[in-house]
């Protein structure tokens, strides 16, 4: 597989839905990801997981995230997946939620590096894709396995590796270790993809001279901004960032958006969706305090629609512009 550029959008539970993909496909993300899925899911025939298999050619190249414990039901899984033909398959091995870990799944498996040679054989033995895998620094400070991990994952043939430099422990919180990036580029010879604290051009560049990874993965910096990749890739070719989007534009990627979840799900569902969405389309916005209140009431399309008007007309701006008020 052959890749556009060097920022890949990481996958993200209840986010990384078709229309949020496509969107960063089409703003400069070199591959996507479905949400993460369950093994277990898949092999037990779950409707609402294999949903989270659906994709368009608009995403390629698409990567489909599995998650999972048992070896076996990470080779049926595998099977399944293969009959899609995603462009990959990545492997979680550091997702830190609770309802993941108490199943001994995402970050879990790093406290058993012989169940994570397993998993990633089981997946290679039952495709002929790519298998890739995404680890954290470890469980917690006192036990950063990243390098052994990452040395085992090649050795079971896994075709790249993602590193999200901090620990389990470590949840979403403080600073990403990226000396860790740097020490597991150090460890092995297939690919190295760095991941933490990328929120611009300026970081990537900087994530990407200092740990000599291949590349880069932007996760919640992209959450209501997929123009972060075209903005990430500008600055890397150019040195410049591009111009930021203008409202004109970002109040039209946010119908559009609406538009694809609603084609997707329907518009009820879509519009429960499309709150959380606004609030962080719009982060940063001046009134965004009071066009979250309003966004959370949405129960239909032109609800968005009328919100988005006001807001271009200055509806949602204080009366005393010298207030404070967001």
């Amino acid at each position: 597989m052959i890749l556009s550029g060097r920022v890949l959008c990481a996958p993200m539970a209840g986010i990384s839905t078709p229309p949020y993909r496509a969107l960063a496909r089409r703003f400069g993300a070199a591959v996507v990801y479905t949400e993460m899925v369950s093994s277990h899911g898949l092999a037990y025939n779950s409707k609402k997981t294999r949903e989270l298999l659906d994709f368009g050619e608009d995403q390629r190249p698409l990567g489909v995230q599995l998650f999972g414990a048992d070896p076996e039901i990470m080779r049926r899984a595998a099977e399944i997946v293969t009959l899609l033909r995603p462009d990959l398959i990545d492997l979680n091995f550091g997702c830190p939620v609770k309802k993941v870990v108490r199943k001994n799944g995402g970050a879990a498996v790093l406290k058993d590096l012989g169940l994570t040679r397993e998993l990633v054989a089981a997946t290679l033995s039952a495709t002929d894709i790519p298998v890739t895998v995404k680890l954290r620094s470890g469980w917690d400070e006192t036990t950063k396995i990243f390098a052994e991990a990452g040395k085992i994952c090649e050795e079971a043939g896994a075709s790249a590796i993602t590193l999200h430099a901090r620990t389990r422990s470590g949840l979403f919180e403080g600073h990403a270790c990226w000396d860790d990036i740097r020490r597991l580029k150090e460890t092995v010879s297939i690919p190295v993809i760095g991941n933490g604290d990328v929120r611009s051009g300026e970081d990537a560049a900087r994530m990407l001279e200092t740990t000599g990874c291949d590349a880069v993965m932007i996760g919640r910096a992209a959450v209501g901004y997929p123009w972060i990749f075209r903005e990430v890739n500008g600055y890397l070719e150019t040195g410049v960032s591009p111009q930021v989007p203008t409202l004109e534009e970002k109040t039209a990627v946010i119908l559009e958006h609406a538009r694809a979840l609603i084609k997707m799900i329907g518009e009820p569902r879509a519009m429960l969706q499309m709150r959380r969405h606004v609030a962080w389309y719009t982060r940063g916005w001046p009134g965004v305090s009071r066009i979250r209140q309003r966004a959370f009431k949405m129960v239909a399309y032109t609800d968005l629609e009328n919100l988005l008007d006001d807001y271009r007309e200055g509806k949602f701006l204080p009366a005393n512009p010298s207030s404070g008020e967001e």
